[in-house]
């Protein structure tokens, strides 16, 4: 079965010729730099290296209707967004476009992928009381940050992915065994 929905590329062609539009129904839209028309998350890997359209079409983002099609939405261009997964899950199923735009506006950014995934594992740091005095007491002993980032290494490989990632509880784990390695 064909999918009837526009390509990414062609969404982004869209609302690159719609200014007005995207101030409403896309405020972080940059047609070089893919990211959630709604908060503006993104991922650095997407335009690594790569054309404007292959890292729209590279982005992990959704296509999602203004007006849902079971809602008599049509499968053009301007009845899509590009959405991260979170926002696409949390904004209106409704007949009304302006109740989008409403959402969008009331939306808040997100960091990149890389930021939040960096701010995930600090989290769970704080969360491994342990882990502070093992890093103070491996550099005492003229251990490096290289040392403790080998360690940690080595016990992410015993984990799996939830997901496509590594989940919080996971990573606690981690940092459990490297606190207690570099601290018995």
């Amino acid at each position: 079965m064909t999918d009837p929905r526009p390509a990414k590329w062609t969404i982004v062609q869209h609302w690159a010729a719609d200014p007005q539009g995207c101030e409403v129904f896309a405020p972080y839209f940059d047609v070089d730099e893919p990211c959630c028309f709604a908060c503006g998350w993104y991922s650095e890997r997407w335009t690594e290296g790569r054309s404007a359209r292959k890292a729209w079409e590279r982005a992990t983002l959704e296509r999602a209707h203004i007006i849902p099609a079971g809602l008599g939405g049509a499968s053009h261009p301007g009845n899509f967004l590009l959405l991260c997964r979170p926002c696409h899950k949390d904004s209106p199923d409704w007949d009304e476009p302006l109740e989008m735009a409403n959402w969008i506006s009331h939306r808040d950014e997100r960091p990149s992928k890389e930021v939040e995934h960096v701010n995930t594992w600090l989290r769970a740091a704080d969360r491994v009381p342990l882990l502070k005095p093992a890093l103070r007491e491996l550099l005492s002993r003229g251990g490096t940050a290289e040392d403790a980032i080998g360690v940690m290494r080595r016990h992410v490989r015993r984990a799996v992915l939830h997901g496509s990632e590594l989940s919080e509880g996971t990573m606690e784990a981690v940092l459990r065994a490297t606190a207690r390695e570099l601290f018995p």
